[in-house]
């Protein structure tokens, strides 16, 4: 994240106590700077993993590429699976 980038627009929320206290101690156990810090990151991961919206395209890209992969090797497998068992024969 850098620090250099103008941060002009403002999203307000309201909490309860009781949430508040939470979001304070996820600050916390986190290392978060600030609440702020906290809730720009949490938003930022919700939106990067929303299909449709802009700049999913790596990660959707990397899925699909990780999902031809596992395949790949499910074949393999089931293939050394095969040879095995003909040798055991």
């Amino acid at each position: 994240m850098t620090l250099l980038r103008r941060r002009d627009k403002m999203i307000s929320i309201r909490l309860s106590d009781d949430e508040f206290s939470k979001v304070r101690e996820a600050c916390r156990v986190t290392g978060a700077r600030s609440i702020s810090d906290l809730a720009r990151d949490a938003m930022r991961r919700l939106v990067a993993g929303m299909p449709g919206v802009a700049g999913d395209d790596g990660l959707c890209a990397r899925v699909e590429d990780l999902d031809q992969r596992i395949s790949h090797l499910q074949e393999q497998v089931s293939r050394l699976a095969l040879l095995v068992r003909e040798a055991d024969k």
